[in-house]
């Protein structure tokens, strides 16, 4: 499980800017009062930075990670580091600023938006580090696909954890999306290499319980009116699945012999 921290810090990072981002479009349409959404603004911002710190347990020597910086524009890797830190500075002065306030200062909204702006770039810059020529099964628009819907997914259920429904639609829609491409998506690794794939059968198969009990769990929130502790097992329930699969993706690194 050396890849572990990477596991933690793609699925958390990109989670959170998926709610950050929806919270945002949630306060614009009207969907969501200005505190709730500062509120949760900050919590995403929290999260983001939880997964940053546990992502730099994967650098050997965390401090060499400045190095990377000087690649930026030519090293995905680079792009990726600039990114989330511009993110962290913008979303967090910006977050930190409206939920002082009360989303009353323009500057703090100005910081915010321009912070979502950053992380959509963020989000799709990650999955580009893994476009490897030497790694078969990594080497797939699918990878980029599953990361954007891992935004949407985990991004999602956080966003309506704050009381947005759009997030909450944002969620399931983007759990189906995941269950019509996923035959697809084996069927790609297992051409790329089918005994490296089929290991990693047993985390596939969580991930889609996991899934479809996020599914249920919506369910269940509609029809209790809106049950916080039952939203809060689904939200858990769907990062877990997202955790999971993500724990197989890294599982697939292989090189040619």
């Amino acid at each position: 499980m050396h890849e572990l921290p990477l596991v933690f810090f793609t699925v958390f990072t990109q989670s959170a800017v998926g709610a950050f981002v929806l919270l945002l479009i949630g306060g614009t349409l009207g969907q969501i009062e200005a505190r709730r959404m500062a509120v949760g603004l900050f919590c995403a911002m929290c999260l983001f930075g939880i997964g940053v710190v546990l992502g730099i347990f994967h650098v050997g020597q965390p401090l060499r990670a400045l190095n990377m910086l000087l690649r930026v524009g030519h090293s995905p890797m680079s792009n990726e580091i600039a990114l989330s830190a511009a993110f962290a500075a913008l979303g967090g002065l910006g977050s930190l600023g409206l939920l002082i306030s009360r989303g009353t200062n323009g500057l703090c909204k100005a910081l915010v938006w321009l912070a979502a702006a950053v992380g959509v770039v963020f989000i799709l810059a990650i999955p580009q580090i893994y476009q490897l020529p030497t790694v078969v099964t990594w080497r797939s628009s699918y990878t980029t696909v599953m990361m954007i819907l891992t935004a949407l997914i985990g991004g999602g259920m956080l966003a309506a954890l704050f009381g947005l429904r759009l997030g909450l639609l944002v969620s399931v829609l983007a759990i189906l999306v995941s269950f019509c491409l996923r035959s697809g998506y084996i069927s790609t690794l297992m051409s790329a290499d089918g005994v490296l794939t089929a290991a990693q059968t047993n985390w596939f198969t969580a991930q889609a319980a996991l899934l479809a009990l996020g599914i249920v769990g919506v369910v269940i929130w509609v029809r209790l009116k809106a049950n916080p502790a039952i939203l809060a097992v689904t939200a858990v329930a769907v990062i877990a699945a997202e955790l999971v699969g993500r724990i197989a993706f890294y599982n697939l690194w292989t090189l040619p012999m």
